[in-house]
């Protein structure tokens, strides 16, 4: 859309302020404008981060099933070593995710907020994924793992050496809240949680302060 002038203006989208024209209208035209400027970048802003990091949040939710499948698949699912390979596994691919997020979307330069914040939302889209995969496979392709859950948190209160009767009341109470759904909803919580902290981390290294167009010219030759 092209702007022109209003015929008594001087001046692009203003009308010229007349000597009959109140201040309090004239602060008002700018407060307006100014204002909705403002919230129209903020908004484009979060959408667009959103937008850019999806397919890498996608890309992260897939490893960590094809992750999680071949945990179940050789019977690792509820071994507590395994939690570290898995952490290690994440924190190489979201630095190199949020590595080409980077040099793909930035310029080859991000700050270290914008970093953990682009981390964050990738490791959402990937509990989103994990979530619906968790529920899937506790509900519909493999219902028992939740009585193997029960067994195993059973065998571990009483090697602590709790009484039966107070191991009998938090596998009821264990029982009670182990749903499809509710295990789902853990993992969720607890994979943003730790992606928080993996970004925290990555940002780190994947941070990079200039300005491209500054660099730029520093480079170019003297005539």
């Amino acid at each position: 859309m092209r702007l022109t002038p209003h015929k008594n203006s001087n001046f692009y989208g203003f009308r010229q302020i007349m000597p009959t024209d109140s201040l309090e209208l004239c602060f008002r035209q700018i407060k307006y404008i100014c204002f909705h400027n403002l919230k129209n970048t903020a908004m484009e802003q979060k959408r667009s981060i959103w937008k850019e990091t999806l397919n890498y949040g996608i890309i992260l939710g897939l490893i960590g099933v094809g992750f999680s499948v071949l945990t179940y698949m050789f019977d690792l699912t509820f071994k507590t070593w395994i939690i570290w390979p898995s952490m290690l596994l994440s924190l190489v691919v979201l630095f190199l995710l949020l590595r080409s997020y980077r040099d793909h979307y930035n310029n080859g330069y991000i700050s270290y907020g914008k970093s953990v914040g682009a981390g964050v939302v990738i490791n959402v889209y990937a509990a989103v994924i994990t979530a619906i995969y968790i529920y899937v496979l506790y509900a519909f392709i493999d219902p028992g793992l939740m009585d193997k859950s029960l067994a195993m948190a059973e065998t571990k209160m009483l090697e602590r050496g709790l009484p039966e009767e107070a191991v009998e009341k938090a596998l009821e109470m264990q029982s009670k809240m182990m749903k499809p759904w509710f295990t789902a909803l853990m993992g969720l919580i607890n994979s943003v949680f730790y992606g928080l902290i993996l970004s925290l981390i990555v940002s780190l290294f994947v941070m990079k302060k200039g300005n491209p167009l500054l660099d730029e010219e520093a480079e170019e030759p003297k005539q």
